[in-house]
């Protein structure tokens, strides 16, 4: 008998580069030690480890160290994470990035922001991450010993006087990933929220990143880490948000919530029990979601022949829906990991 040839596919392997040699570095080590990273990737490398005698840590050169492992085969997929910090060749090191395949997580003023994502909506500027002596060493500003930042306020310094973490450092010995992982989920809607509020978000034609601040979108690399593909967008009050073929827009109206829908798809879709009541949430800023209680609906737009349990392409249904005093509007597309959000 002939034996058969079996392929075995192999699991796709994972490097990341970070400028920051300490608590970046370990942190994204940490992720790369989890179940959802280890079921999907054969191994996740991350640059550079303590070993390393002489690192590259600027933007270009983390991107140059990650071209060559895609170039000779070492990783399958490559992410440099980096701080705007005021490097030379930002602008160089997004464009050739692009045009070699290269991902980059981006944040402004530094990593500091997406940490501060897990705890907050906030998007003050900061000019600078962390107060420092005449010498150059770290004042441990927002602490009890040093409660206030000098010159000007710093990233670490506001999320230690806020109480966020309050021992926060970015020491080696320091355990971010403990600090912050059990939050994660926040910080991914938050994140999506700050780059909507500096006309910056990933679902829209994007302007050049290097000249924000704030900004992150550190939480594209951590849902690469998980194989997820979520989408997460944010509008305001009654503004039009159209994504995956759907158009929303929600706003309080006489105390109620009025949500209008509609859609490019191809086929009609379904009004039934199923859709779209089920995908109706309010939600706050800890995530807690409420499913809407229906008021009542009727068309608005029915040009195309929507009838009471179907909506044609580009006809438009209004939903009238009880407030639940929660600040957002929340719209789930589970079946295509999408969520749209709407301050109200």
């Amino acid at each position: 008998m002939a034996r058969k040839n079996l392929k075995i596919k192999l699991k796709p392997i994972l490097f990341i580069a970070c400028e920051g040699t300490s608590s970046e570095y370990q942190y994204f080590e940490s992720w790369a030690q989890t179940d959802e990273a280890l079921n999907f990737f054969g191994r996740v490398d991350v640059y550079p480890d303590e070993n390393e005698d002489k690192p590259k840590t600027t933007p270009y050169q983390l991107y140059e160290k990650a071209k060559r492992v895609i170039e000779d085969g070492s990783a399958d997929f490559a992410w440099i994470v980096f701080d705007k910090d005021n490097h030379p060749r930002l602008l160089e090191t997004f464009n050739d990035a692009a045009a070699t395949g290269v991902k980059i997580a981006f944040s402004s003023r530094s990593f500091e922001e997406w940490v501060l994502m897990h705890f907050q909506k906030i998007n003050t500027t900061f000019n600078a991450t962390e107060c420092k002596d005449a010498t150059g060493k770290p004042t441990n500003c927002g602490s009890p010993v040093v409660p206030n930042c000098a010159p000007v306020n710093c990233l670490t310094g506001y999320i230690r006087r806020h109480n966020f973490i309050p021992d926060y450092s970015k020491k080696k010995t320091f355990d971010l990933f403990a600090a912050i992982n059990y939050r994660t989920e926040i910080a991914f809607v938050n994140a999506s929220w700050l780059r909507f509020q500096v006309n910056a978000s990933l679902n829209t034609a994007q302007p050049a990143l290097h000249p924000i601040n704030p900004y992150t979108d550190v939480d594209q690399l951590i849902l690469k880490l998980h194989n997820k593909s979520d989408i997460i967008e944010w509008g305001a009050s009654g503004t039009d948000i159209r994504l995956n073929n759907w158009i929303l827009n929600a706003s309080i109206i006489n105390g109620n919530i009025s949500v209008k829908l509609s859609h490019t798809k191809p086929h009609s879709v379904a009004l039934n029990a199923l859709f779209p009541l089920p995908n109706f949430f309010t939600t706050d800023d800890d995530l807690n979601d409420t499913p809407c209680t229906f008021i009542s609906s009727a068309f608005v737009v029915s040009h195309h022949g929507s009838l009471n349990n179907l909506l044609c392409s580009d006809d438009i249904i209004e939903y009238t829906l009880q407030s639940n005093n929660q600040p957002y509007f929340l719209f789930k597309d589970n079946g295509n990991a999408l969520r749209i959000y709407f301050s109200l």
